[in-house]
């Protein structure tokens, strides 16, 4: 499957080095797939499909980078790659590994020390790839441009000192998505490259009139953090883009005009962040050693810049549109979930960390009568302003389906008319749709080719409720969803969730579901404690490429009459507290306004937090909280066995304010061996009562 080698430069009259991009694999669909990422670089491919025509190709052909497989049959990827360290003539081309399955440690590791300069695993992005690629086929050309250029030994050594810092620094500015990371790295490496004693990464602000330290290391080269443009030295050099290499006299002058240099520092390097014309920022290296630097470091210094500016340019441009597309995605979910006296909801939104898209994933839940809460979660196919529509369209449709009195399966089947109506015949999203009825204690679902939910219950056990194998929406109009009936205890937890929280890059579905499973029966119990470890968990696991959206549903025993709990004095206790504190209001409480309940949760949950802080030492310990209906008042009580401490600091100390100013009476008892606080609000109608403080 060897090419001809391409025109020679001589033949064709060109001046600029041209050479071959070799890509090595024993798979031809491989091959295919790779040749349709590079031909937009318009250079020439060599393809070999064993390690052995690897070899022979590059007998013939000068090559600016290898793309090589890491498991191949007979001489695998490592093996190759060690013959062309061995030879002089290849031993300077860059090798970039592919491999399909992911690696162990160990395995890298041989890899690098191989000789790759990077370790990639498929399935990859083709435009950071075919970047990756181009910055290769860049430095070969200047690197062959210099060689021609001076045939002496200073020379090539100059140049190898080029091509070797291009390759680090645009190592460094490719492998970076986070601007905090990317500013770090570049710094160091630079500070290393150049054997600068200090060195410093300024960009510029928003308002385009200043520019900020993002990142420095040494000494300070910016004695207030921050360079105006058109004032002082760097100010100048920042607004006309211009490099320059600073004597010892010229910064001594500098300093002496009050510009903000920094003190100690002999010897600068200062090159401009210029990406589309803009300026970004400046890179600054500095020595406590006139002469340190060299006109050569400049003009290398320079030529890094660039590629520097690009990458600063690529994370900002990042960055501004992750935040816009994550803004745009929550504006399409619910602002709140519905309140229902014993059912506790809560919801979590995590995007992919991946590409600045606008993810399908969704949830939603709607109130249907006194018993009954529908939830419904979904997936729709790919990514971008289509799928937010899409989305929109159908959790809209969803819900009045859910409205109008459908069932679960009913409504999925009328969803599934109107995408095929709408859209046509193919998958368009998967669904989830779980009917809660409150009073009867039932489940009732049905899922159009999404994940089942877990149940946990009350002692920590976990299963997954499945129905019969369904379809996603879009695929058949004539299918019906299958529902199921289970049942739900008071105390039990459902979780709903997308398939991004368990899919995973060279992971089978099994471990991820056993991680889930695993998760969600040793979280807390809350339900806003149960979304966030499960996420922490699971959607920050290594290989997560998709958006994540779960909701979790807990069912709570029908409190008529005293509530009367006994928590660990841990800080996530005080948000189990209020909780079932929002449950009993409702339920025994229902004259009782909006704003009223919620005065009591603050106040409830002030109590609660200051037995957390300040009545125990570091050793475990519990509490007690109650509240009842009596006659015309809620009496809520907060217990405590401990010796309470001084709020340290500045903080602290508001919360018995607010539970004074929110309740009718706040009564404390102390004790020498406990503390008991009580709070009173009359229901409406009635006169308030003077507030008591008993010491």
């Amino acid at each position: 499957m060897l090419e001809p080698p391409p025109p020679s430069d001589e033949s064709a009259g060109s001046t600029e080095p041209r050479g071959s991009i070799l890509l090595v694999d024993d798979h031809p669909k491989s091959l295919t797939a790779l040749s349709a990422v590079l031909d937009p670089l318009g250079e020439h491919l060599v393809l070999a499909e064993s390690g052995e025509q690897a070899l022979r190709a590059l007998l013939h052909h000068e090559c600016s980078v290898i793309l090589l497989d890491v498991r191949m049959a007979g001489l695998d990827g490592l093996q190759t790659a060690r013959i062309i360290r061995a030879r002089p003539a290849t031993r300077h081309i860059p090798i970039i590994f592919l491999t399909a399955q992911a690696s162990d440690v160990e395995e890298i590791a041989l890899a690098y020390e191989s000789g790759a300069v990077d370790y990639v695993i498929k399935p990859f992005e083709p435009e950071i790839l075919r970047a990756k690629v181009a910055v290769f086929v860049e430095l070969y050309r200047e690197r062959g441009e210099r060689v021609r250029e001076s045939r002496a030994r200073a020379e090539a050594e100059a140049v190898a000192r080029t091509v070797r810092t291009l390759q680090i620094l645009s190592d460094a500015a490719m492998s970076h998505l986070e601007i905090e990371g990317l500013a770090r790295e570049l710094v160091d490496r630079s500070t290393v490259l150049f054997k600068a004693d200090a060195a410093a990464l300024i960009l510029r602000d928003d308002d385009l009139t200043e520019l900020t330290v993002q990142a420095s290391t040494g000494g300070p080269l910016v004695t207030n953090g921050r360079v105006w443009l058109d004032e002082g030295l760097l100010g100048v050099l920042a607004s006309d883009r211009c490099a320059a290499l600073l004597s010892a006299g010229e910064l001594n002058a500098a300093e002496r005009a009050g510009t903000e240099l920094g003190h100690g520092v002999e010897s600068m390097l200062v090159v401009p962040l210029v990406a589309a014309g803009e300026l970004l920022g400046l890179l600054l290296l500095g020595a406590a050693e006139a002469g340190r630097f060299s006109g050569g470091d400049l003009e290398l210094l320079t030529l890094a810049a660039d590629r520097m500016a690009l990458a600063v340019d690529h994370v900002r441009r990042f960055a501004d549109g992750r935040r816009l597309v994550e803004t745009l995605q929550r504006t399409l979910l619910p602002e709140r979930l519905p309140l229902h006296p014993r059912v506790q909801m809560a919801a979590r939104y995590m995007p992919a960390g991946l590409a600045p898209q606008i993810g399908g994933d969704w949830y939603d839940a709607v109130a249907l009568d006194g018993d009954r809460t529908a939830v419904m979660i979904g997936d729709v196919v790919g990514h971008g302003i289509r799928a937010a529509t899409t989305m929109g369209e159908l959790r809209n449709a969803l819900r009045a389906f859910a409205i109008e009195g459908h069932t679960p399966g009913e409504a999925l089947h009328q969803l599934d008319r109107v995408v095929h109506a709408t859209f046509g015949r193919g998958m368009v999203a998967t669904i989830l749709f779980v009917e809660i009825d409150a009073a009867a204690g039932t489940v009732t679902l049905a899922r159009a080719g999404h994940p089942p939910p877990a149940l946990r219950g009350a002692g920590g056990s976990v299963r997954f409720l499945e129905t019969e194998r369904t379809l996603p929406i879009g695929v058949d109009p004539e299918h019906r969803p299958a529902e199921a009936v289970y049942r739900i205890e008071p105390g039990e937890t459902l979780l709903m969730f997308t398939d991004g929280l368990v899919e995973r890059r060279g992971e089978s579905l099994t471990e991820s579901f056993d991680r889930l499973l695993d998760a969600l029966a040793t979280g807390p119990l809350d339900v806003d404690g149960i979304c966030d470890h499960v996420l922490e968990q699971t959607a920050v696991h290594p290989g997560r490429q998709d958006d994540v959206a779960v909701v979790a549903v807990r069912l709570l025993a029908q409190e008529v009459g005293p509530l009367e709990l006994t928590l660990p004095a841990i800080g996530s206790s005080v948000r189990v507290a209020r909780a079932e504190l929002r449950g009993w209001l409702m339920e025994n409480a229902p004259d009782l306004d909006a704003i009223a309940r919620s005065d009591l949760e603050v106040a409830w949950s002030e109590a609660c937090s200051n037995v957390v802080r300040h009545a125990y030492g570091p050793a475990d310990a519990t509490f007690e909280a109650s509240v009842a209906r009596e006659d015309d008042q809620v009496r809520m009580t907060v217990r405590d066995f401990g010796h309470w401490r001084e709020p340290s600091g500045r903080y602290g100390g508001r919360g018995l304010f607010l539970m004074r100013e929110l309740c009718d009476e706040v009564v404390i008892e102390r004790q020498p061996d406990s503390t008991v606080v009580t709070m009173t609000r009359l229901l409406p109608n009635q006169d308030s009562t003077a507030e008591t403080l008993i010491s």
